[in-house]
């Protein structure tokens, strides 16, 4: 005979199968930075500075500054912990910008292996329309942009019809184990 711990088990074991088969189908974590809060006191005060005014008048609007991202690095079991910082976040009428100030202590080379390694973690990271380069002293702005071609690991998927299948045999063995017992 059947008790109410063997339901509840049986309840709680296809909620666990349904919850990893859509684990794999529908990604979470993009569900959870939709449904995070906004930082609303940002937006009410205005960004002032040299680079701001810079930015706005080139067409640019800013929308927030000194955002610093952690990084944590696991090596060889190690785990490390590290930063990036973006100096601003700018938008002109449709795409989102990172803005970078020019550092006097560190020039910028106009080369491709100079480009990448200097922005290619900021593309990488954020995905952003592009990323305006700001020297404060010239004036000036120039837009880096990266044509970086979609590649994936080939990896052995199992297709999610198989957790399907799986899973109603087990639906239909343990109602047909409840009818029985």
């Amino acid at each position: 005979m059947s008790q109410l711990g063997d339901t509840l088990v049986l309840y709680l074991l296809i909620g666990v199968i349904i919850y990893f088969m859509l684990r794999k189908v529908f990604p979470f974590s993009r569900l959870k930075e939709r449904l995070s809060p906004k930082n609303e006191e940002s937006e009410s005060i205005p960004i002032t500075g040299k680079v701001a005014d810079i930015l706005r008048s080139h067409g640019y609007e800013v929308m927030d500054e000194k955002i610093k991202v952690p990084l944590e690095i696991g090596a060889d079991g190690e785990l490390y912990q590290s930063r990036l910082y973006v100096d601003y976040l700018a938008c002109d009428e449709e795409d989102i910008y990172l803005v970078l100030i020019a550092r006097e202590r560190k020039p910028l080379r106009m080369s491709g292996a100079a480009l990448r390694d200097y922005f290619l973690i900021y593309y990488l990271l954020f995905e952003p329309a592009g990323i305006l380069y700001v020297d404060k002293e010239k004036g000036s702005i120039k837009l880096i942009d990266f044509v970086v071609p979609t590649m994936k690991c080939q990896k052995k998927s199992k297709p999610i019809s198989g957790y399907v299948f799986a899973g109603m045999v087990g639906i239909v063995l343990g109602l047909l184990i409840y009818q029985i017992g």
